[in-house]
């Protein structure tokens, strides 16, 4: 009796394993893709990005952003219970520039020291193949089909370049890598792309005039 019992927990140990390496060796493949498909994205100078987050207290916040080389701008703009506030901010390679839009103020400011600028971020980046395997270990990834498009919703992978908890979720398209939505306790972020179609007209900037510098 005593056998058996040891011998179904050593069978027990052994699918236990078995199901531990199958999920290990699953997720390093599919994060080992995903990063393959976005580096050809990840170095692009000519991109249109544009992310949503909605907040619980109701706060939306979207932002704008186009590069193209060395030229930059970004629109960033907050709603709360229908009251729009807007940040836009400028780099024309030279000089950045400022310009904050309210309904009390028009206000700007030339030669600026900030910018947001937005990269093309790698969720599933880490620093060599051993990084990748570990996280792959804890990782939870599962197929899905979002907003009509095919993705792995992706949950618990620490990256080299990620500051993500443990329940949040990350959504990453399938066929290029790039992440388009998060999902976390308090927010739900939603992001678009397009590359290689900014204009230099984006760059203009406001008449100077209709604002009060700073």
């Amino acid at each position: 009796m005593k056998k058996k019992i040891l011998k179904v927990i050593g069978i027990l140990i052994l699918v236990i394993i078995v199901i531990f390496i199958i999920h290990t060796i699953r997720n390093y493949i599919i994060i080992s893709d995903l990063q393959g498909k976005i580096a050809n994205y990840s170095n692009s100078t000519n991109y249109y990005t544009k992310s949503v987050t909605t907040e619980d207290n109701g706060t939306i916040i979207t932002m704008e952003y186009y590069r193209k080389d060395n030229k930059e701008v970004a629109f960033l703009e907050r709603n709360l219970n229908g009251e729009i506030s807007k940040i836009s901010m400028y780099n024309n390679g030279e000089r950045k520039d400022t310009f904050w839009d309210n309904k009390e103020n028009k206000i700007a400011q030339l030669d600026s020291e900030g910018l947001m600028t937005v990269n093309i971020y790698n969720f599933t980046e880490t620093e060599n193949k051993w990084q990748t395997l570990l996280g792959s270990i804890f990782a939870s990834i599962k197929s899905a089909n979002e907003d009509g498009k095919e993705c792995y919703i992706i949950k618990g992978f620490f990256s080299s370049n990620s500051l993500v908890n443990g329940s949040e979720e990350i959504y990453i398209e399938k066929d290029t890598g790039l992440y388009f939505k998060t999902i976390e306790e308090e927010r739900i972020s939603e992001r678009e792309y397009e590359f290689n179609k900014v204009d230099d007209s984006i760059f203009v900037e406001p008449d100077i005039s209709q604002y009060k510098l700073k």
